[in-house]
């Protein structure tokens, strides 16, 4: 079985879910905004090893691209669902808000997932629904905007703001491009960029 990390794409996955776990090890911790800013290296490193099987489709073995479709999709729930619902349970130091969004997010996330599985992309190239790899740069987001937030409102709105986002997963009416071609790395340096901005956030937090 470890002989299919051999390839590329999945290799890259591999490393994905090296930095999910180092993410929710530091936001277990205590440390979300790390956790955080960890998860934005496997959200764009998400983006490479499908930007790299497409390009070494020729090289890649029987079976290893039906390996690779599944080993990606776990990831895909690790740092787009399970990830932003521990979040929300931890900063909301476990409300009832943030359980109902968390069942939200977990089963709207399960059924998207489970859809794309099946139907994939439509004939354009594009996502029905929007895709779970959004949630993880838009957790980013709002931790880098937290101080915007007055009071102890931040929690609220972050639970609020993925009940929305889980019902967008499941709806039919929208369709999202797939990011490939110049757009991986535009994520790429998204993700650097919030990372450092998150990091330097953290130690400044803990500076005071």
């Amino acid at each position: 079985m470890i002989g299919y990390l051999r390839d590329y794409a999945n290799a890259i996955t591999a490393l994905a879910y090296l930095f999910a776990v180092i993410g929710l090890f530091l936001a277990l911790n205590g440390k979300i905004e790390l956790g955080v800013a960890a998860m934005l290296w496997t959200w764009f490193l998400d983006h490479w090893d499908g930007h790299v099987a497409r390009k070494t489709s020729h090289l890649r073995r029987r079976g290893v691209p039906e390996f690779g479709k599944s080993f990606d999709g776990f990831a895909d729930f690790f740092h787009g669902v399970v990830f932003p619902a521990a979040v929300i349970i931890l900063i909301s130091q476990g409300t009832a808000l943030s359980l109902v969004a968390s069942v939200l997010l977990v089963l709207a996330g399960a059924i998207r997932l489970s859809y794309f599985e099946n139907v994939g992309l439509t004939a354009d190239a594009r996502f029905t629904g929007i895709p779970v790899s959004y949630d993880t740069p838009l957790l980013a987001m709002l931790f880098l905007s937290r101080s915007h937030f007055p009071g102890d409102l931040f929690p609220t709105a972050v639970a609020i703001a993925f009940i929305i986002l889980a019902v967008l997963h499941v709806t039919t009416e929208i369709r999202v491009p797939a990011i490939r071609g110049i757009a991986v790395p535009i994520a790429t340096a998204f993700a650097i960029a919030g990372s450092i901005s998150l990091v330097m956030i953290s130690r400044s937090g803990l500076q005071h």
